[in-house]
Order: C-alpha cells, then structure tokens, then sequence
C-alpha cells in the first residue's frame, strides 16, 4: 500500500480522495466518530447546500470507491514505523496521513452536552447566519475570560442582542470597555443549567432565566488519537506541527486538517488535506525515482 490515511472525516476522505486520483494504493480507517456527528448540519462548505454531516461524508466515501480506495469501518490504536515504512491496523504503507482531527471539551455546566451540535454552538462562522438577529448568549468556560470575550465580540457581528455569560469569571475594565463598544450584554454570575431544547434556555444564579436563539460555548480542543505522538510527532500546544506540505517531524507522515490547525472551518480542512495529499504525492514519486524523503 502506498498511503494509509486515519480518519475519515472531511480532511481524511480529501486526502484519500487526491491521493486515489493520483492512482496511488491508498486506504482509508474511519471509526465512524466525526467531531461534528451531533451538528445537524454543515454550514459554510461551498457547493453543498447544508447536509447532515453524515450525508456529506457518505458522498465522499462513494467517491473515493471510483478511484479503488479501500475505507475500513476500524479505530486504529496503533502505529509502528520501520526502515521500510508504517504498519497500521495490519496493513503495510509507504507513509501515513493523520487525520485524526480533535474532541472538543465542553464548559462544565450541567445541560450543554445535551445540546450540542444543536441548540448550543461554538462558531459563529459555521451557525451564525442560521440565527442572526436572534438573541443570543455566549457562554464562557471557567478561567478563559479572554476567549470568552473574544468571541462574544465576534457574535456580535450576528446579532445586537448578544449576552456574554462569565459563570463568575470577572472581567478587566478594558474588557468590559470593548463589549460596552460592541453593545454585548455582560452578566457574570454563574450558570446553573442550559435546558437545552428548541427553544433553549440558561438559567443564572439569583433565578433570572435569559432565553436565547441559539447558545455558543467556548470550547478547549484536544488531539482525538495519540498516534502522533506514538510515531514521534512534534505536538505543541495540542496541535501536530507540520510544515506548508503537512509534513511532520518525521519522514514519511503528514497531518492534515484540524488534527495540525485547530481553527480550520469544514472546508479548510478538506482544502488543507487536499494541499498535504499533493506533497505526499510528490514525496512518494521521489521515493520512486531512488530518492529519499
């Protein structure tokens, strides 16, 4: 086999995709756990008018079998690296593309796991539109004020009706001074519950219940797999560091999409993977030719 790709989300079926029209030997694991599974739909991907993750992801592996990409329904836990290449999930590969992707770790308030991916977000850039001129609340995760701000300020531009829930944190002045600006509600007392219906709610300390369009959550992200770090992977700052081609630290493996950049949308990431898969591409012809990586 030429290339094994892991993970089969959108930046793993992309790679997989370039690399099978290139004709290289290329197969695929998925363990069918998307990050986005629970959205009910994705937004902002050009070309595709808003389906399910599912639906998108079940049209890219129909694809992928026109150009005889094997996808198998497997989680890989292992990885091992010899002079002679990669043997994952028992399957011998000339390089490996880690598409592993992140998990996003929610704010600890009771009723947010409930509604996520449905009454409660975390980009604007991906739900924003659906809701705007809606009311809507941001809720920050405990001891991150600073991105709590920042991205009640970004909802902003969605909305005049936007409510920056601090579950206690308190805030600079200059803080406040720029959400003042950007006529973002603040209220810092702490969260007691998001019932997380159609029709959602968070309700406060004190018994004042706000009643939002939609509720956007920071989130901290996390690798998915340890397998980077299993193959000897550079991770700084929870992302695998790569260069402009998705090369990392060690020859022959690449990572792609938000398992490198955690700020990549949907599409960012599948383009980001396309990009990596030409440099694998590149890289295994050189091999061809008696070359090295």
């Amino acid at each position: 086999m030429d290339v094994t790709v892991i993970g089969g989300s959108l930046a793993g079926l992309q790679a997989a995709l370039t690399l099978g029209r290139a004709r290289r030997r290329v197969v695929v694991f998925d363990d069918g756990r998307a990050r986005n599974r629970l959205a009910e739909h994705v937004h902002n991907y050009l070309g595709a008018e808003d389906p399910a993750p599912g639906e998108l992801l079940a049209v890219g592996r129909r694809q992928l079998a026109a150009y005889g990409v094997e996808v198998r329904d497997e989680r890989v836990e292992h990885a091992t690296a010899d002079d002679d290449g990669f043997e994952v999930g028992g399957v011998r590969a000339r390089a490996v593309v880690l598409a592993t992707g992140l998990w996003d770790e929610l704010p600890d308030v009771p009723g947010v796991a409930d509604g996520w991916g449905r009454s409660v977000v975390a980009c604007p850039h991906c739900h924003g539109w659906e809701v705007r001129d809606q009311p809507l609340v941001q809720l920050g995760m405990r001891g991150f004020p600073d991105r709590s701000v920042a991205r009640a300020l970004l909802l902003s531009r969605w909305s005049d009706d936007v409510v920056l829930c601090t579950d206690g944190d308190e805030l600079t002045d200059t803080q406040l001074e720029r959400l003042d600006r950007a006529k973002v509600t603040v209220r810092t007392e702490r969260i007691q519950e998001v019932r997380a219906t159609d029709a959602p709610q968070v309700l406060l300390d004190g018994g004042d219940v706000l009643a939002p369009g939609r509720v956007f959550v920071v989130v901290r992200q996390h690798q998915k797999s340890e397998l980077a770090e299993t193959l000897g992977c550079q991770v700084v700052d929870g992302a695998v560091v790569t260069d402009e081609g998705g090369r990392t630290t060690v020859p022959g493996v690449y990572a792609v999409g938000t398992t490198t950049s955690p700020a990549l949308l949907a599409i960012g990431a599948a383009g980001h993977a396309s990009t990596a898969a030409v440099a694998v591409h590149n890289d295994l012809l050189e091999l061809d030719l008696g070359g090295g990586w």
